[in-house]
């Protein structure tokens, strides 16, 4: 069962979901939102970093569904991009032996 429209944040996705998986889950959320509460879906987008040009783009097609799919993709995308952002900067930080007590 989806969460509501006003739960903080999108529906629960796990490692070992598919990428389509993840997208059908978070675009049927989605659609939810545009019917009941776009103002709530802006402020998903912007806590989640969504580009915002790009966000604008998907409210261009034609229907509900078509807008929920591309703003899930966009979502999908950006989760994506900052795990491995994370990862890589956790790779750095260990080959660079940083400590966040340094400096003290």
């Amino acid at each position: 069962m989806l969460p509501q429209p006003s739960s903080d944040a999108f529906p629960a996705l796990s490692p070992e979901m598919d990428r389509p998986t993840m997208e059908q889950l978070i675009a049927e959320f989605v659609e939810d939102l545009l019917r009941r509460d776009f103002g709530h879906l802006c402020q998903l987008m912007y806590r989640h970093d969504v580009d915002e040009r790009r966000f604008n783009e998907a409210l261009q097609q034609p229907d509900d569904a078509g807008r929920a799919r591309e703003i899930a993709r966009l979502v999908v995308d950006r989760e994506l991009l900052k795990m491995k952002t994370r990862a890589a900067y956790a790779q750095w930080k260990q080959r660079n032996q940083l400590n966040p007590n340094d400096g003290d």
